[in-house]
């Protein structure tokens, strides 16, 4: 291997990760633009240790992200089939529940896209 390859095999994938990093904290809608401001200026500063500094800091799934969505959304509307087969919940009632299931996905849907 050339010897004058190797700080490029090197520096670009360590762009492409600041790259991510840099993307990550943008779009996370649980910090506030001051903290958003503070780890991109912490990336760009010491990319390394910002970087890795920020991939140990970060929760494991964004906060703002954990709504009802496919498994939780399918056991709601199982509880609910159960409760109005059980008769302790009426026609209505079943209707509301469900409907308000639906549109709180359709909200959290909507906030990821906007």
């Amino acid at each position: 291997m050339d010897l004058p390859i190797m700080p490029f095999m090197v520096s670009i994938p360590a762009f492409v990760l600041i790259g991510f990093t840099i993307f990550d904290i943008v779009r996370r809608s649980d910090l506030t633009a001051v903290r958003k401001a503070l780890w991109i200026v912490a990336v760009i500063a010491l990319p390394v240790f910002g970087t890795f500094l920020y991939l140990l800091a970060r929760p494991f799934r964004d906060p703002a992200h954990q709504t009802l969505r496919g498994n939780d959304r399918t056991h709601a509307i199982v509880a609910l089939l159960q409760r109005h087969a059980a008769g302790s919940i009426d026609e209505a009632e079943f209707a509301s529940a469900k409907r308000r299931v639906f549109d709180e996905a359709m909200a959290a849907h909507r906030a990821r896209n906007a």
